[in-house]
């Protein structure tokens, strides 16, 4: 009994020592943590898993005796006065609670589920049961997951695997032999299995050292995520200000970045707008009126979700234009219920194409987030602002919409989302929205997100909910008839059925996003699509980072979030080459406007993985699972394999490792439904020889597992072009040739084509071909012989 006092005495000093690296947080505490000593360890031991410490065990008690106090004056003199805890210690799980100079020391204390306990992986977690429709920044030092998001569990197996840890699988917890984040065990039977790791939301919780948190907190902790504020972030944001950080020590959050103040005159600017609605009737027809280019929505609701009328200044058609815009207040309520703004999004009604998000930075909200009753359990997100505006007016339910579109969930607003028992995702009723509708109910927990479908199977049907407003549709009914996304591995013709007719209506939506730099790239590939996995090789020094540096800003500035990882370069010196190709400028010549470039470089969703040189595959893929899940991102280049894996395997087994690595990077593009470029060197071969795909380093894999296969050329008289060799989408192949800027580092397809490349690439298909025909030859004279 004296020895297991012992060691509890010691596993509270080690949870109060701010030295630990498993540093336990009493966020509850007023003041500094009082220490235990063996004299004032006075504990009742019921059974070898539940121990009760009562707060007179501890040397920062104001509220003893006076006799007592009287004694420990020295004591008390060198600890705060107000603050005493009481630690009920069950199963390993500490359990506080603040109790107040007034209180008495006989109180109990309350018990916190784990959920909401604190810990040194997670913070302090987002109340399940709260109510609070008040809006504030997430104090949590780790990347908020949802309690109901779930994590495959193959990959966790995997996972585990690759650590070497040692678990069982019992019931719905994955429980593992040793917690890495404990103390020694000393070989202790009682010291195993008592990390616990949920099979469904891989959350995981230590009932030795109360070390909790979520699957990517374990990956933080466990070092395969080292994604700080110090020199070895793995993921950076465009901006050199703006980084993507989680921790488990006392760094900002992800969802927490630098937020500029904003100032009172622009709260009060951005909260009269919805006073100037009135003094537009124009704006107020546009918004009410049922004709064609009108929303009929009714006065009421628009004055419900506070739209207002503005001006701004856009730069359209080569010259700064003044436009009247139609404003959609992000608000929050206060502890009074007042409502705040705290940014806006300004869409002109000229052109729908011009909008932005005022002040510039700050935190992510939700148009009509003051409308939710507190005590909802129920909630409807829709597209795009007016068609949450038309699904409240006729549902009357709870409706907000999402900041960013399709586009993306900032994970920092899950939060906000985590009381509602059910939500219904309201997208557009195209390609894209129904994409996003499937990336955002696995990020809200798929059991309880439904997906409404607008058109209801009817290939003529309204593409969203102001329009299905417009054209007198039941919205209730429509929204009766939402349901989960099927198992991703079962389905019938009736889940495939409205996607192809939309596919053949509306060809567009599923050839992918168009290259604007590249005309000549949408006629042969058609497009960059999700979901695939893309090939791309050249001879060294030819050129291959700056084609694929100005094809993914291309895609990035119409909105595709881009993931770079050049494990050749790193990323100052890539930043640069992509500001030169964002500016179309020399930026040596042009310092003085560096910082506005920058600037609008920073806007675009683009992000960096900092790795550089030899990096496991797995890592990588850890990183790139992150980026996925907080910033949503749908496009990820890899530049390039060999210097990935350089120095991991030697003969055969580097080629076993090549292979692994592309059939997990083939299975991430296709599961998370995100486009991979990949950067393989060729073989070596002579300078002025035409590249096929044979000529690809590796086995034949690669090329097998790609969807498209891309080869920067030289030709002999040193013209650049692109050899289209692979096409699965449509099987279209094809040349593009380029003209290359060296002051801005840009390509640009050239109008000059040089006709020896008719003749290189025939020449080259032909000694294909032989050589295709001398391996047959081969093959049946070894089916004779045998």
């Amino acid at each position: 009994m004296i020895s297991q006092c012992r060691n509890l005495n010691k596993t509270i000093q080690r949870l109060s020592s701010s030295n630990s690296i498993n540093t336990f947080r009493f966020r509850y505490f007023s003041t500094a943590i009082p220490k235990v000593t063996n004299k004032k360890l006075k504990v009742t031991i019921k059974n070898k898993d539940k121990l009760d410490i009562p707060p007179s065990n501890f040397v920062n008690n104001s509220s003893n005796s006076n006799n007592k106090k009287n004694n420990n004056n020295n004591t008390n003199n060198n600890t705060s006065n107000g603050s005493s805890l009481k630690i009920n210690y069950v199963g390993g799980e500490v359990e506080k609670k603040t109790i107040s100079p007034t209180q008495s020391t006989s109180s109990s204390s309350t018990s916190i589920s784990p959920e909401l306990s604190t810990s040194p992986s997670s913070g302090t977690s987002f109340n399940n049961n709260s109510n609070n429709n008040n809006f504030s920044s997430n104090e949590n030092n780790s990347t908020f997951v949802s309690s109901h998001y779930k994590v495959n569990e193959e990959s966790m197996l995997s996972y585990l695997d690759r650590k070497k840890l040692v678990y069982k699988v019992i019931g719905k917890q994955i429980i593992v032999k040793e917690c890495p984040f404990c103390h020694d065990t000393k070989g202790k039977f009682d010291n195993f299995w008592k990390l616990y790791i949920s099979r469904e939301t891989a959350a995981f919780f230590c009932h030795r050292c109360g070390c909790k948190g979520s699957w990517i907190d374990l990956k933080v902790n466990l070092g395969d995520l080292s994604l700080d504020h110090s020199n070895h972030k793995s993921i950076m944001k465009s901006s050199s200000n703006t980084t993507t950080t989680t921790s488990s020590s006392s760094s900002k959050t992800s969802t927490e970045t630098e937020e500029p103040t904003i100032s009172i005159a622009d709260l009060k600017k951005m909260l009269n707008y919805s006073n100037e609605l009135n003094n537009h009737p124009d704006v107020i027809k546009k918004l009410t009126g049922k004709e064609k280019g009108e929303r009929g929505l009714s006065k009421e609701v628009l004055e419900f979700y506070k739209v207002g009328v503005t001006s701004q200044q856009f730069f359209f058609n080569d010259e700064w234009q003044e436009h009247k815009c139609i404003t959609f207040p992000w608000t929050t309520l206060d502890k009074k219920g007042n409502v705040q703004v705290h940014r806006c999004k300004l869409r002109s009604t000229k052109e729908k194409s011009l909008q932005r998000i005022e002040p510039k930075g700050g935190k992510w909200g939700f148009f009509g987030w003051h409308t939710i009753p507190s005590d909802s359990k129920e909630i409807i997100l829709t597209e795009g602002e007016y068609d949450a505006m038309a699904v409240y007016q006729e549902t009357r339910i709870p409706t907000i919409s999402l900041p960013n579109g399709a586009n993306s969930l900032p994970i920092a607003l899950l939060p906000l989302l985590e009381r509602f028992e059910k939500i219904y995702l309201w997208m557009d009723d195209d390609v894209p929205g129904m994409e996003g509708a499937a990336k955002f109910s696995e990020k809200l927990g798929i059991q309880r997100t439904f997906i409404v479908s607008t058109k209801q199977n009817d290939p003529n049907g309204p593409k969203d909910a102001n329009d299905a407003l417009l054209a007198g549709k039941d919205l209730k009914a429509i929204l009766s008839t939402a349901a989960n996304i099927p198992h991703d591995q079962i389905c019938d013709f009736s889940d495939v059925r409205s996607v192809i007719h939309n596919e053949l209506k509306d060809p567009l939506s599923v050839i992918g996003k168009q290259s604007k730099w590249f005309p000549s790239f949408n006629k042969i590939l058609k497009g960059h699509r999700k979901g695939e996995l893309t090939i791309f090789s050249g001879p060294t020094g030819i050129g291959k980072t700056s084609v694929l540096s100005q094809l993914s800003l291309d895609f990035c500035s119409q909105g595709t979030r881009t993931l770079w990882g050049s494990f050749e370069l790193k990323v100052p010196r890539l930043a640069r080459k992509m500001l030169s190709q964002f500016s179309n400028c020399n930026l040596d010549k042009h310092v003085e406007n560096y910082q506005e470039i920058a600037d609008n470089f920073s806007n675009m969703p683009m992000y960096f993985l900092r790795f550089f040189g030899s990096t496991q595959v797995d890592k990588v893929i850890d990183a790139m699972e992150y980026a996925v899940y907080v910033q949503d991102v749908e496009h990820i280049v890899l530049d390039n394999l060999q210097f990935m894996l350089g120095g991991q395997a030697k003969g055969i087994e580097r080629y076993e490792i090549m292979d692994d690595s592309i059939e997990k990077l083939r299975k991430f593009a296709s599961q998370k439904n995100v486009h991979i470029t990949l950067v393989i060197h060729p073989r070596k071969q002579d300078i002025d020889q035409v590249l096929n795909i044979n000529d690809i380093f590796g086995t034949a894999k690669a090329t097998q597992e790609a969807d498209n296969v891309i080869i920067l050329q030289n030709s002999k008289n040193n013209q650049r072009y692109l050899d289209i060799k692979k096409n699965r989408f449509s099987g279209d192949l094809g040349i593009i040739p380029l003209s290359f800027e060296k002051e801005t580092n840009r390509f640009s397809e050239s109008n000059e084509f040089d006709n020896n490349l008719n003749n290189n690439i025939n020449n080259n298909n032909n000694i294909n071909n032989n050589n295709s025909s001398n391996n047959n030859n081969l093959n049946n004279n070894n089916n004779n012989i045998n």
